[in-house]
């Protein structure tokens, strides 16, 4: 079972210790009342729209970036996003730091930065940055970590045949359950593009050589 821990809940918690302490001073209780429910509200309702709207300003800047492969606006742009970092979705910034490795290359730190993101995610987005993490395990050698993932993600989507290619050149890469390797490409096939067609009969072909009498 997986337990998280968000500072947000302790402080709401330790907000009431006060309305314990001041309980006999009825005018200070009063007015710290007042004020806590002003910040519970402005919590509710406030922060939220404010805190979406910076996700999707930050996600925006950071494609066009991304897009003319400027590292350093990148780096300014996550320094000044103080909003995301305390009340944001924590994955975002490295989901997208993590982009940004890949794209110029160094798929070992893509990778570090992808467990960090699917560490911190809601459950609504672990399932595509497991595919992705999966898929940098992969490129950097990572063979069995990668092979893990992809029956993690199998297990909750059974139907995503792009898992079941991947997973079928992942067992192909480690020379082990060439049947089952078999079996995933050829289950993916079907569903790629042509491209990713090509590459998955070229993997076929050879999974079928290594077993003999195939």
């Amino acid at each position: 079972m997986r337990v998280e821990f968000n500072s947000r809940y302790l402080l709401m918690l330790l907000s009431i210790v006060p309305l314990i302490l001041l309980r006999e001073h009825r005018v200070f209780l009063l007015g710290y009342a007042v004020v806590l429910g002003l910040l519970i509200v402005l919590t509710l309702t406030w922060l939220p729209r404010r805190t979406l709207e910076a996700e999707r300003r930050f996600s925006r800047e950071a494609l066009t970036l991304l897009a003319h492969n400027d590292g350093e606006g990148v780096d300014r742009l996550v320094s000044a996003q103080r909003l995301l970092k305390y009340f944001g979705r924590r994955h975002i910034i490295p989901e997208t730091l993590a982009l940004f490795a890949h794209r110029r290359g160094d798929d070992e730190q893509a990778r570090l930065l992808l467990r960090q993101a699917l560490d911190s995610a809601p459950p609504s987005e672990r399932l595509r940055l497991e595919v992705n993490l999966a898929a940098m395990e992969f490129a950097t050698g990572r063979l069995v970590e990668a092979e893990g993932h992809y029956r993690a993600v199998l297990r909750r989507r059974p139907d995503l045949y792009l898992a079941q290619g991947q997973l079928g050149l992942v067992l192909l890469a480690r020379k082990v359950e060439l049947p089952e390797a078999i079996e995933c490409l050829s289950r993916a096939m079907p569903m790629s593009d042509a491209l990713e067609r090509r590459r998955l009969e070229e993997a076929l072909a050879e999974a079928r050589s290594l077993i003999p009498g195939h």
